[in-house]
Order: C-alpha cells, then sequence, then structure tokens
C-alpha cells in the first residue's frame, strides 16, 4: 500500500478514536477543539483571469474544501492539526487542487513576559496580505514550514515576529537543487507593529527569500546550481490612521531589491492608499489607488539593460485575488502584462441593509505604467510599435450573508471591459474577444463539533 493510501485509512481512523476516547479523560487540563469546515463553491467562467478568443467557451464547475481541526492549548503549550482536502466536483485523486493531506501541524510554546515560538507548518500572513498571505480564495491555501519567535506586550499593542523557513524536496545526503519554482529555499521575515494610540499604528514588514541560481546546462538551456543562492529583499512601511473613526486610511509602500536566480538585478516597489468614510452607520464609501512598477521596455532596448536588469514588483507569497480586482486578470500567474507595471484606482461602496447582511460594490480601473509595444515587421525589432495603456474596468458585486452562527453564504458577480492592448495581450485579434464575466456562490459550513470547556459544564 502507497504512503498516500495509508494515510487515507490511518488518518480518519485516528479522527474516530478522539472523538470516541475523549470524553473519557474529561480533566485534562487546558482547552481541547474539534472543528470542521465543509465549503461548497460553484463558479461560473467566461473569461474569468482571461479574456475568451471567438471559439473558445466558457465552464462551470464546483470546488469543495473539507478540513476537520484539533487543537489543544493550556497556559504554556498548545499544537494545532489540520487534516485538509480540496478537489473539483468529478475529481478522483485530487491532482488539480493537492487532494488529501496535513495541511497544517504546529505546535506552540509561552516562554513567560510575552515571548513565545511556534513551529512546524503553518499559514504566514502580515498585515493585510499583500506579501505574505494565507489566501482563503483558492481550495487550498500556502501553507509554510518555518520556525517563528514571537513576541507579545501586555496591553497588546506591540507584536514582534522573527522568522526563518528552509526548503528541501526529500532527504537527501548529498546537495541537489530544490524543483519547486514558486516557494522559497530560504525564507527570513522579521515584523515590527505597533499602536502609539487608538488613532495611529505603524508597523514595518522585512521578508528576504533566497532561490538557487540559474546556471547554464551546456545544451542551450539552464539548470539549478544548489551551490549559489540569489536573494531579493523586500521592506515595507504601513500606517493605519483613525480606524474606528468616520474617515479612516490605510497607507503603505514595499521596496524590493535584489538579485533574481537568473542574476538579472531586481529593483521594484509598490505603494497603496486606501480612504475609508463611513457615511451612515449602514454604508462605507473607499477610495483606494494602488501603484506597481514596471519596466520600459523602449528604454531598457535602448540602453542595452533588457536582459539584465527588471523592475517589475513581484508579489511573493502575497495574494492577487480582490487586491486587483476579483477576476484575477493581473498580479497571478497569468497576468498578461509582461512586467510593465500597474496603475488601479477603485471605488467601492460596502452596505450593510441588515444585521448579517453585507454588499459591495467596486469599480476599478487598470492601465500599464509603462507603455506596451509590437512589431509590426516581424523580426524587426527597432521599429517597435507603442500600444495604448488602456487595461480596462471591472465591475463587481459581492454579497454576503450569515445564514447561522456556523453557516455563511456570498456570492459574486464581476464583468472586465476588453481593450485593444488586453486583446493583444491575451494574443486575440482587435474586436474578436468575448464579453468577459464571471460569477461564483459558496456555501460555508464551519461548526465547532467539540469543545473540552463545555463538556465540563455539562459534567458539573
Amino acid at each position: 500500500m502507497s504512503t498516500r493510501h495509508a494515510q487515507k485509512g490511518i488518518l480518519p481512523l485516528f479522527c474516530l478514536t478522539l472523538l470516541i476516547f475523549f470524553p473519557g479523560v474529561p480533566h485534562a487540563q487546558g482547552r481541547f477543539l474539534i472543528e470542521g469546515e465543509i465549503r461548497e463553491r460553484g463558479l461560473y467562467s467566461h473569461g474569468y483571469s482571461s479574456l475568451l478568443g471567438p471559439d473558445q467557451k466558457g465552464t462551470f464547475f464546483v470546488g469543495q474544501r473539507t478540513r476537520l481541526n484539533f487543537s489543544y492549548e493550556n497556559q504554556r503549550l498548545g499544537f494545532f492539526v489540520q487534516l485538509e482536502d480540496g478537489r473539483v466536483w468529478g475529481e478522483t485523486a485530487g491532482e488539480n487542487s493537492q487532494g488529501f493531506g496535513i495541511g497544517q501541524a504546529y505546535f506552540t510554546l509561552d516562554f513567560g513576559k510575552g515571548f513565545g515560538m511556534k513551529i512546524g507548518r503553518m499559514a504566514l500572513e502580515y498585515e493585510d496580505n499583500r506579501y505574505i498571505s494565507y489566501s482563503s480564495w483558492g481550495e487550498i491555501p500556502d501553507k509554510h514550514d518555518a520556525l517563528l519567535f514571537n513576541f507579545r506586550s501586555k496591553d497588546q499593542r506591540t507584536r514582534i515576529d522573527l522568522l526563518g523557513s528552509f526548503s528541501n524536496s526529500s532527504l537527501n545526503s548529498i546537495l541537489n537543487p530544490y524543483h519547486l519554482d514558486d516557494y522559497f529555499k530560504y525564507l527570513a521575515v522579521a515584523y515590527l507593529s505597533h499602536s502609539f494610540n487608538p488613532d495611529f499604528r505603524w508597523s514595518i514588514l522585512s521578508a528576504t527569500h533566497m532561490n538557487e541560481a540559474l546556471a547554464d546546462d551546456g545544451q542551450g538551456g539552464q539548470t539549478k546550481d544548489p551551490s549559489r543562492l540569489k536573494a531579493i529583499t523586500a521592506l515595507a512601511s504601513y500606517f493605519e490612521i483613525c480606524p474606528e473613526r468616520k474617515l479612516s486610511a490605510l497607507v503603505y509602500a514595499y521596496g524590493q531589491w535584489g538579485q533574481e536566480a537568473d542574476s538579472r538585478k531586481h529593483s521594484a516597489m509598490l505603494a497603496s492608499a486606501t480612504l475609508t468614510y463611513r457615511i451612515i452607520p449602514q454604508l462605507d464609501l473607499k477610495v483606494s489607488y494602488d501603484y506597481l512598477s514596471g519596466n520600459n521596455y523602449r528604454e531598457m532596448i535602448e540602453n542595452g539593460t533588457e536582459a539584465t536588469h527588471n523592475h517589475a514588483f513581484d508579489k511573493f507569497l502575497g495574494s492577487t485575488h480582490s487586491f486587483l480586482g476579483i477576476m484575477d486578470y493581473f498580479g497571478g500567474s497569468s497576468d498578461p502584462t509582461q512586467g510593465t507595471g500597474l496603475h488601479q484606482p477603485c471605488l467601492a461602496l460596502d452596505y450593510r441593509p441588515a444585521k448579517n447582511h453585507g454588499i459591495e460594490l467596486s469599480a476599478r480601473y487598470f492601465w500599464s505604467v509603462h507603455p506596451f509595444y509590437q512589431d509590426p515587421e516581424a523580426n524587426s525589432r527597432p521599429s517597435l510599435y507603442e500600444l495604448d495603456r488602456n487595461l480596462g474596468l471591472e465591475m463587481a458585486l459581492v454579497y454576503k450573508y450569515k445564514i447561522h452562527r456556523d453557516v455563511k453564504l456570498e456570492a459574486g458577480y464581476a464583468f472586465h471591459t476588453s481593450t485593444p492592448t488586453l486583446e493583444f495581450l491575451n494574443g486575440i485579434a482587435a474586436g474578436r474577444s468575448k464579453f468577459s464575466q464571471f460569477g461564483y456562490v459558496m456555501l460555508e459550513y464551519k461548526p465547532v463539533l467539540f469543545d473540552s470547556h463545555r463538556y465540563e459544564k455539562r459534567k458539573k
């Protein structure tokens, strides 16, 4: 029997054993919880993440995420284990969504006086999840194996984290390459947040990730050289102003520099600002603007730096869903902008008409920082033809309803207007793309299956 099939048989049996026998030891100190989650999401895609060509058709599918969480904590120690499965309806082995396995597994230790540690596989998220995130949009969000030392002040106004991680794909007795390109070989994170008063909080985040350098394989291609590392560092500063006032603001900026695996120099930045005005207690108006740096390819070609420099901001482990539109056209793996940078102003209304109901309407406009170029004559590179920088408008409507304490419903619809430039970047002739739209309905059930505190109260 394979390890994968053995896990499928042993882990559910282990869970059942805990459910049956734990009540027999009610006097265990601390708190033990068993929580579940089942999320069903039907999604209609007719141009989601990229434009549809004239001969392409949209699709509908249902994704399911299932979780079973075990947690325990007392005054000094704690642990958390999460069994997780994600797949599409009709999928048998889970290849497209990673299937069944251990989502998280870590333990915590409190040293006293606010100092503590966490070690194992865990979800990492800082600030608004822009650079290091635990994005819940996907069926299986990314988790990371790490060692984390932390400090929390007694008044909870100061938070400090120091984190380190390194990756290997197997148990190896000799140095060999690490093959997951969308991950990292080494990671170091430092984070400091301090609330000076209820109206002002400042934080700083530093993250350095290292990957193995690429080398010529002697056959016209490239291979990884595990003996050489290339590092990129990001430094961010966040300012949260008057979060509980009628007018509030969140402003932050990232600087990013270093050297990429292919030895190109990396220098980029991101800036974001959001103003929120509470018109009435049930209605918020949000105005925001995002800037992501990019490459001016004409200048780089003329200066001869096209192959040696990159100014496109790398989101690293950050979430793109909702930051750059809920249709996920930009910032992801299929981003068509070719690293030219992005401007994004956004206007949104957040309305809460009744308890447990919420409606958000947003409009986002996109255009590139630097122009795109196409060559009207093949193999005639000097005669670059400049394209318009307009990348279209996204309109989105999202409705959220808390049906029950443990059950939530969410539904959304969005469309994106195509432009000749966006069509060109998607390999579609001008005027030939189909109307881009998508919608989804998501139902989430997250019950508490067992709580030792409640059990103790019933016993008394």
